[in-house]
């Protein structure tokens, strides 16, 4: 189940294994399974776990790295289950944050120019897998990013904000050359 901690963000994650476990349902859940197409340009779906368990100050190293694990094999189970149909024509990709983890989403592109937007022409040289350990199924690139926003708080100060971005994302479908990327 996809929950957010709004009352107890800090509190000890309860039985993490169970979570676990939860993912990996989660991720075989996809086999078999490619979306129709709806007139939309992607359909998206993001990681079904509890937010302690991989983002925060009890989330701890091998939770995140199953739940990226996770992540990966529910794209992987998408592209096996892809029509021939669809070969050449939608995409799948995993959209991962970092330190927001549990904003990640695997998403299946219909159309190749939208993948592309997401996509860095200036990738951060880093990888979110090797830091974590994971390592990239054969049939995918990773580029990342770090992406930088302003808001204000209630005081009316400006902040900055950043995040590190990163698509994992399956080499045969995009149009461009991993040579000249662009964000």
């Amino acid at each position: 189940m996809r929950r957010l901690s709004f009352n107890r963000p800090n509190e000890k994650v309860r039985n993490p294994k169970r979570h676990i476990r939860s993912l990996k349902r989660w991720a075989k859940g996809f086999e078999g399974f490619y979306p129709e197409r709806t007139g939309d340009l992607y359909q998206n779906f993001k990681i079904w776990t509890l937010d302690r368990l991989i983002e925060g100050p009890k989330s701890k190293l091998e939770w995140k790295q199953e739940a990226i694990r996770q992540l990966l094999q529910v794209a992987e189970n998408l592209i096996k289950a892809k029509p021939e149909s669809e070969n050449g024509k939608s995409g799948v990709a995993v959209l991962l944050c970092h330190p927001n983890l549990w904003s990640s989403e695997v998403t299946v592109f219909f159309d190749k120019e939208y993948l592309d937007s997401f996509i860095p022409t200036e990738p951060n040289g880093k990888s979110i897998l090797s830091q974590n350990g994971v390592s990239i199924p054969n049939n995918f690139t990773e580029a990342g990013y770090i992406a930088t926003w302003n808001d204000e708080d209630e005081n009316g100060e400006e902040i900055v904000w950043s995040e590190e971005r990163y698509t994992i994302y399956e080499k045969t479908i995009t149009s461009q050359s991993t040579s000249r990327l662009r964000r």
